[in-house]
């Protein structure tokens, strides 16, 4: 029979790999929200300063807290859940969040536990580890925990949790200024809190230093402009999987709260795609996970996905709570989602165009050249056009062509389809022109035209999309016109 051998890895090493999994700052913030939410926390209060002679990140929750041995299970890498009955909303996984999470930003961890009058703290100190080479905690008694920062707040409840991140070795060390660096972070974090735990806001408050986070929702659900495609199920072997199709409005149709509740995002091109929830909290968004691909037409366009932790080895989830992957059995049924959504984005953004092309006397006109190619022109039957080119000479004629065919060859496409990507505004419109300002310009015209046509060539001017918003104006229009 072979003889079992037990490997105790060494805990130096082994702590270095562990740090170097792949959280960011706001991936392991997130984890350690997780256990508050876990914990039946109904607040969560973020507070950090740099400026501190011991520079911190806490987080300090309102839980259930932990025993002395719940501790102790917790602060053991690969916590052991024997004899725990796994809720189907518990956002935890492997049991390792809050100590890779931790040590993946800071060398010093401290974790304070509360339940009524029985208080906890055990520490983890990476300058130990590496002296000792073994997996060693501290438990700090009451003289070492009192003075910590937050404490104070823990002992307001009857129970709940503070974590404690010191010593940013990996911040420092890439740092430019370590200050501006942390603050920067600290505001990515809260960020990326906002979104991640949205679908949470009615049920929990947290709280960055003080001030309460902003609401959000990627899919804008309470704007009548957005719209809802047909929500479906899958069935795995008794789990369900929800699939619900949004589109959003135009982003040039976005309000400002509209705009806030998007996070205020420089494009929405970015963000397109699946949004994949794992017990409501946000896991993997802006991405179609190689089954769409990112395009202008399809930036309105995002996908709900609803999964439970029991299809956690399905989906591949990750430690970080940050990456899965679709599983090939229910791809070919998630894909209606994705279509129903694109084509919805797609009919959004091309009804801009559609509305252009309609137009009386347009001032572009578009030729098809053959399959594929189009080329964009000035109209040269536009009345604007056709009354300079009647009131000008044959030389003037000449260069009049060459300017439009330079306008024409030199369309900066490229440039506008950019500014259209990051959703800014062009304001090449006639949305900041002022109505008198139009009736200046349509008396004007009329007064270069012919005295007989002057009624027929203004009708047609009030159709035009420029001149429309004076249609109104037409009796005032033809006194002043009449007067001069």
């Amino acid at each position: 029979m072979s003889n079992r051998i037990e490997l105790m890895p060494p805990a130096t090493a082994l702590i270095n790999g562990i740090r170097a999994i792949g959280y960011s700052f706001s991936t392991a913030v997130a984890d350690i929200i997780d256990n508050s939410i876990s914990a039946m926390a109904t607040s969560v209060d973020i507070y950090s300063d740099p400026l501190d002679k011991e520079p911190y990140f806490s987080i300090l929750d309102n839980g259930v807290g932990m025993s002395k041995s719940e501790l102790i299970n917790a602060m053991t890498f690969g916590s052991k859940r024997n004899g725990r009955v796994d809720s189907p909303d518990d956002l935890g996984r492997f049991g390792l969040g809050l100590k890779s999470a931790s040590l993946s930003q800071c060398r010093k961890l401290i974790v304070i536990t509360k339940q009524e009058n029985d208080i906890n703290a055990m520490s983890y100190d990476l300058d130990i580890i590496q002296q000792t080479n073994k997996w060693e905690v501290l438990e700090l008694t009451f003289d070492e925990i009192k003075n910590e920062e937050c404490f104070n707040e823990l002992l307001k409840y009857n129970s709940g949790t503070l974590v404690i991140w010191k010593e940013f070795d990996k911040l420092e060390v890439n740092a430019k200024n370590f200050e501006d660096s942390f603050r920067n972070i600290v505001s990515e974090v809260k960020k990326h809190v906002e979104l991640v735990f949205h679908r949470f806001y009615n049920k929990i408050n947290i709280y960055f230093n003080g001030k309460r986070i902003e609401k959000r929702d990627p899919f804008l659900i309470a704007s009548p402009k957005s719209q809802l495609g047909r929500q479906s199920t899958i069935n795995i072997d008794g789990n369900k999987i929800v699939v619900i199709p949004h589109t959003l409005p135009n982003a040039n149709v976005l309000t400002n709260e509209e705009k806030a509740l998007l996070g205020n995002p420089k494009s929405i091109y970015d963000e397109q795609g699946f949004y994949i929830y794992r017990n409501e909290r946000l896991i993997i968004w802006g991405s179609w996970l190689h089954m769409g691909y990112k395009s202008e037409l399809n930036k309105l366009a995002r996908v709900q996905v609803d999964i439970p932790s029991s299809l956690d080895s399905m989906w591949m989830l990750d430690v970080k709570k940050s990456s899965a992957k679709i599983p090939d059995l229910i791809k070919d049924q998630i894909r209606f989602a994705i279509e129903d959504s694109i084509f919805r984005s797609r009919k959004s953004n091309r009804y801009q165009g559609t509305k252009e092309l309609r137009e009386t006397d347009p001032i572009w006109q578009r030729t098809e050249l053959r399959e594929g190619v189009v080329k964009y022109e000035i109209n040269r039957k536009n009345p604007v056009f056709v009354t300079l080119y009647n009131l000008i000479g044959e030389q003037e004629k000449g260069l009049l062509e060459e300017l439009l065919s330079q306008i024409e060859c030199y369309l900066p496409q490229g440039r506008i389809m950019n500014d259209k990507c990051d959703s800014i505004n062009i304001a090449n419109n006639d949305d900041l022109i002022e109505e008198d300002t139009i009736v200046d310009q349509i008396v004007k015209l009329l007064t270069l035209m012919p005295e007989d046509n002057r009624e027929e060539q203004l009708k047609i001017m009030l159709s035009m999309e420029y001149y429309k918003k004076a249609a109104d104006k037409i009796d005032e229009i033809l006194r002043r016109v009449n007067n001069d």
